[in-house]
C-alpha cells in the first residue's frame, strides 16, 4: 500500500493540489453514480409516461363514434384505416391497430398486414374484462409499450380494441437524449466544483498565513517544545481571558490542569483589559511575578493576550549573583594593579642594585601560602568541597583575609552528586559573610572545620568580626534582608536555609571565640527534596 501512494508524490504536496484532487474525484464519482441512477428512473419516469399517453390516446379513439360504428360494422368500406393513419401522425406514436373482437386486425400501419392476427397475446384484459392498461410487448414491428382500450358499442358490448403502441427504440432514444443533456449539467458542475476548490484552497491557505498543513503541524510541535523548554510560566488566552495555551511551568506555578479555563484571578483581571504590560510586579496567590503581557493581533484586532511570568525571587537570585560576580572582577582588576605597582617597584629596587630590599619586598605576604593549600588537599578527601575551600582561600587572600582549616577537620567519604551539587550554594554564601564580616576586624581571619563522622555532614564557619545581635539571629534568613545596606543583598542566607531544608538538613548560629560562628548539619542520605 505504501508504494503506491509513494508513486503518487503529487498527494504529499501542498493543499490545493489535495483538494482539487480529491474534489475532482468526488464529482467524477458523483457522476458514475449519478447516470447509473438516473439511466434507471429516468428510464421507468419515460416509460410510465409514454405508456400513460398511449392509454389516453387509446381511450380517446375507443370512444370516438365514428370508430365505433366501423368497428362494429367491420369497416367494409376501408374508411377506418385512413382515418387512423391521419391520427397517427398526429399524435407521433408508431402505431395505432383496431381490432375486432377476435384480435384481427381492421387497422394497422403496414397495408398488407390487415386482416391478420394481432401479435403479443395481450389482449385478454380488454376483450374479456373490458379493462384499460399499460402493456409491454413484441409484436411484429418490435418490443413496444402499448396503451389498449376496449371499444363497447351503444349496448354496452365489447366489440373490439384499440392498441396505441410506442417502440422501446424510440423510448430508449427520448431517455439517451434526456440523459446526455442532464450529463452535460454534471460537467459543467465538474468544472465549477474544480474552480471552486481553487479559489477555496487559496482562500484557506491565506486564513493559515500561507502555511500548509503539513508545515502548520511542524509548527504546532515546535511551539510546544518551545514553550515547555522556557523557565517562565506562559498563557496565551482569548480577549475574555479564558485559557488557549500554557506550558508546563504555568501549570506547576498555578495549579493548572486540564479542566482549568482560566488564570489566577490576580492575573486574569489584567489579562481582560487586553494592554501590553512591561516588567510588572504581580502578587499571585501570596508570591510576588515579574510579569509582562503582549498583545495577540489578527488583521489589525485583538483576539487576545500572552502573558509571561517569572518568580521575583527567581530574578532577584540572579540579579545578585551578577551583583557578586562583578564585585569580584572589580576586586581582581584592583589587585592586578595592586600587583603591577608591586612588581615595577620590586624592578626598580633590583635595577638600581637594593637587592636586599627587593627580597623583603617579594618575603612579604603577597602570595598565598601553598603550604595551606596542601593541608586541605590532606584533610578533605572530596574535591567539591576541597575545590570550594580553595576558591574561598582565595578570594579572601586577594580582600586581605586570612583562611585557615581546622587540623581536626576531615572528609574521608565521597559525598552524594545529588548533596554536592548544592554544596557551592550553601558554604559559598556562607564562607562569603564570614569573610565579608572579618573586613573590619584587626585579625581579619575565617576558620573553617569540616567532618564527615556519624550520620551527618558537618561544618562549622568562624569569623573575626563584630559578631551577630541576638534579636536579628532569626531574621537574617528571612528572604531580602540585610545588615549590609547594599542593592540586591539579603538573599544569601535565604537561599542556604532553604536549600538546606530541601536536604534535609538545618543551620545554626552562635557566638565564637572571636566573631559568629555558622554550624551547617546535613544528612549523608540522599536529600528528601
Amino acid at each position: 500500500m505504501l508504494s503506491i501512494f509513494t508513486k503518487f508524490s503529487f498527494l504529499k504536496e501542498g493543499l490545493l493540489p489535495k483538494l482539487l484532487l480529491f474534489s475532482t474525484m468526488l464529482v467524477i464519482a458523483t457522476l458514475i453514480t449519478f447516470s447509473l441512477f438516473l439511466s434507471t428512473i429516468l428510464k421507468e419516469i419515460m416509460e410510465d409516461q409514454i405508456g400513460e399517453r398511449a392509454l389516453t390516446i387509446s381511450k380517446t379513439i375507443s370512444m370516438m363514434p365514428e370508430v365505433i360504428e366501423l368497428v362494429e360494422t367491420k369497416d367494409p368500406q376501408g374508411k377506418l384505416q385512413a382515418m387512423i393513419l391521419h391520427v397517427q401522425r398526429n399524435i407521433d406514436a408508431q402505431f395505432i391497430v383496431i381490432g375486432d373482437t377476435e384480435s384481427i386486425r381492421l387497422t394497422h400501419p403496414i397495408q398488407e398486414r390487415i386482416g391478420e392476427k394481432m401479435v403479443g397475446e395481450d389482449n385478454d384484459q380488454a376483450l374479456q374484462f373490458g379493462r384499460y392498461y399499460i402493456s409491454k410487448s413484441v409484436g411484429t414491428l418490435g418490443p413496444s409499450i402499448r396503451g389498449k382500450s376496449p371499444i363497447f358499442n351503444l349496448n354496452g358490448q365489447i366489440i373490439g380494441i384499440v392498441s396505441v403502441g410506442y417502440l422501446e427504440k424510440k423510448v430508449r432514444q427520448i431517455t439517451e437524449q434526456y440523459h446526455a443533456q442532464f450529463l452535460s449539467y454534471l460537467y459543467i458542475a465538474l468544472a465549477m466544483t474544480i474552480l471552486m476548490a481553487f479559489l477555496l484552497s487559496r482562500k484557506i491557505k491565506s486564513s493559515l498565513l500561507g502555511y500548509e498543513p503539513k508545515e502548520i503541524s511542524r509548527l504546532f510541535l515546535e511551539k510546544e517544545a518551545i514553550l515547555n523548554s522556557v523557565k517562565e510560566a506562559i498563557i496565551a488566552t482569548n480577549k475574555e481571558g479564558v485559557i488557549s495555551v500554557c506550558n508546563e511551568v504555568a501549570k506547576m506555578y498555578f495549579g493548572i490542569d486540564a479542566q482549568s479555563k482560566t488564570p489566577p484571578a490576580e492575573l486574569h483581571k489584567f489579562l481582560i483589559t487586553c494592554k501590553e504590560m512591561k516588567d510588572a510586579s504581580i502578587e499571585i496567590e501570596g508570591v510576588d511575578y515579574i510579569c509582562n503581557l503582549s498583545l495577540i493581533i489578527q488583521d489589525n484586532i485583538t483576539i487576545g493576550m500572552v502573558a509571561s511570568c517569572r518568580k521575583k525571587e527567581e530574578i532577584d537570585a540572579v540579579v545578585w549573583e551578577l551583583t557578586r560576580v562583578k564585585q569580584y572582577s572589580e576586586r581582581l582588576r584592583e589587585k592586578k594593579h595592586e600587583f603591577s605597582n608591586l612588581l615595577h617597584l620590586i624592578s626598580g629596587h633590583i635595577q638600581i642594585g637594593e637587592y636586599d630590599k627587593a627580597i623583603a619586598l617579594i618575603a612579604q605576604d603577597h602570595l598565598p601560602d601553598e603550604t595551606i593549600i596542601e593541608q586541605f588537599q590532606s584533610l578533605i578527601h572530596d574535591p567539591v568541597i576541597a575545590s570550594i575551600f580553595i576558591g574561598k582561600y582565595y578570594f579572601a587572600f586577594d580582600k586581605g583575609v586570612k583562611i585557615s582549616l581546622d587540623e581536626n577537620s576531615s572528609i574521608v567519604e565521597m559525598i552524594h552528586p545529588s548533596i554536592s551539587k548544592h554544596l557551592l550554594t550553601i558554604l559559598g554564601n556562607v564562607i562569603n559573610n564570614a569573610i565579608d564580616a572579618s573586613l573590619n576586624s584587626e585579625r581579619k581571619t575565617v576558620t573553617l572545620f569540616a567532618t564527615d563522622i556519624g550520620h551527618d555532614i558537618i561544618f562549622e564557619i568562624e569569623d573575626s568580626g563584630t559578631g551577630i545581635d541576638e534579636s536579628l539571629i532569626e531574621k537574617i534568613f528571612e528572604k531580602g534582608f540585610s545588615t549590609k545596606g547594599e542593592l540586591h543583598s539579603g538573599y544569601g542566607l535565604f537561599f542556604v536555609k532553604s536549600t538546606l531544608e530541601q536536604l534535609g538538613g538545618f543551620v545554626s548560629i552562635g557566638k565564637g571565640n572571636y566573631g559568629t560562628i555558622v554550624t551547617i548539619h546535613i544528612p549523608k542520605g540522599l536529600p528528601h527534596a
